[in-house]
């Protein structure tokens, strides 16, 4: 279903306010919002704010990508796509520990036996990828903590089956793009 780059921004937004990632003390006000009301309780200046506050902490990854107006999908992706299909973004710590750039790879060398179960009804935004087309190859771009706990659980036969949802940014000049 093709979605706005806003609603992209949207959920990468939330991925980081609700989890352990962006820092930002502007941001701490819609933080405790979401803590205490969910989504429910931000309003539009919440939503702007969010929306611009992303391009501009995660610019490394995405200022040379939204300006290839990539046009912008939910749907599911089932744990054997994300497990044989998937890779990861140019990083040289990712690259460091998982040569081959698969997303598995790199879940694999980094795996946390510790790390809680993956939980799909505490999962708040699909994980983010970009794609040259549909049909992948996808890069995730967002969402490796998410990514790496179903890989995790699939490999200990503890995972759901069920396809995961994802947000994908399609482009065809994605390739090109410097982290790609």
């Amino acid at each position: 279903m093709p979605i706005e780059e806003a609603d992209m921004l949207r959920a990468w937004a939330l991925a980081e306010v609700t989890g352990p990632g962006m820092q930002i003390p502007q941001l701490d006000p819609v933080r405790e919002k979401l803590r205490v009301g969910g989504t429910a309780s931000l309003n539009d200046w919440d939503w702007w704010l969010l929306e611009k506050t992303v391009p501009i902490a995660r610019a490394p990854i995405l200022g040379a990508l939204l300006p290839l107006r990539v046009s912008w999908y939910r749907g599911h992706l089932t744990i054997e796509a994300l497990a044989e299909q998937a890779r990861t973004f140019n990083f040289a710590p990712f690259d460091k520990v998982a040569p081959s750039r698969q997303l598995a790879a790199l879940c694999r060398a980094i795996r946390r036996p510790d790390a809680p179960e993956f939980d799909r009804a505490a999962m708040t935004v699909p994980p983010v990828f970009v794609a040259p087309s549909i049909t992948g190859p996808w890069c995730l771009i967002e969402g490796y903590r998410r990514c790496c706990r179903a890989l995790r659980d699939r490999d200990g036969g503890r995972f759901d089956g069920q396809p995961l949802p994802v947000i994908v940014g399609v482009h065809p000049s994605t390739e090109t793009w410097a982290l790609w």
